[in-house]
């Protein structure tokens, strides 16, 4: 079990963070997800199952003679996802505390994979993505989704979003073994070409954040991210004058904030069954 751990600090409601992710990029996943072959029957792993609102809906969505296990390595978050889909009555999920890195522990193969978000967060997602393949059937589906935080803008510009693409390097470039990479997203398509994958599709979503409700979304969760970012060298000043400026980004109806975007990439397995791991 990898000791890497998550940086935002979660109540055993689950992240309050998540709200603006759930917002910009569910109704664009759940089409994806579609178009990638989900369908009824299905034996599915949801890697990083946060707050079990995808997990709920791709449970649904295989039926009851499918099957759905939901991984999370936050004892909170598990707990909300638990919670979500009891209050569902879906019977179809197995909630597991488990790590990205551990999933061949799991002992089970998938028809499909789907993992969002997550990998970013990690020190070495080429391993996860390696795993990921061999636990897939023949012709399994490993459907990811992660992000591109240097696309992120605000216009008129403002301090209080969207400086990665001039604070950060480029998109292009690798972090090292120590680092996590915002940016990885952009080398989804090689990174699992290289382990193996067949790639069908791939595509980027970058979502916009217009009316003031919009726009208030990047408040959500808010304090669940203060710790991180005054361990990253910041004051506590700075902290809130950066909730300051976000009021004002929201408040001004003639500014735009363009999201993190992401980049949506499908993959499936060519294998018979005699290679089956």
């Amino acid at each position: 079990m990898s000791n890497e751990s998550y940086f935002l600090e979660i109540s055993d409601k689950g992240s309050e963070n998540l709200e603006i992710l759930d917002f910009c990029f569910n109704p664009t996943t759940q089409e994806f997800l579609l178009s990638s072959g989900l369908k009824p029957g299905m034996t599915v792993l949801d890697i990083g199952c946060g707050s079990g609102l995808m997990t709920c809906w791709i449970a649904q969505k295989v039926g009851l003679s499918g099957h759905v296990i939901g991984i999370e390595n936050d004892k909170n978050q598990l707990n909300a996802a638990r919670k979500r889909a009891e209050a569902l009555a879906i019977k179809n999920i197995e909630f597991k505390l488990c790590s990205a890195y551990d999933i061949d522990t799991l002992n089970k193969n998938f028809d499909l994979v789907y993992c969002r978000f997550v990998l970013h967060h990690l020190h070495d997602p080429d391993s996860v993505i390696r795993k990921i393949f061999q636990i897939l059937k023949p012709d399994g589906v490993y459907v990811a989704e992660e992000g591109i935080v240097n696309f992120a803008f605000s216009y008129p510009f403002s301090s209080a979003w969207g400086d990665e693409c001039v604070r950060l390097p480029p998109p292009w470039v690798d972090s090292g073994k120590d680092e996590r990479d915002g940016n990885l997203g952009i080398k989804m398509l090689h990174k699992m070409q290289s382990a193996g994958f067949k790639m069908i599709t791939a595509k980027i979503i970058h979502p916009l954040l217009i009316s003031r409700d919009e726009k208030a979304l990047l408040l959500s969760g808010r304090e669940e991210l203060k710790n991180y970012y005054l361990q990253q060298g910041h004051t506590l000043d700075e902290w809130v004058t950066l909730g300051k400026e976000t009021e004002k980004v929201i408040n001004n109806d003639a500014q735009i904030i363009g999201f993190y975007a992401s980049c949506q990439a499908v993959g499936w397995v060519e294998r018979s069954e005699a290679q089956q791991i």
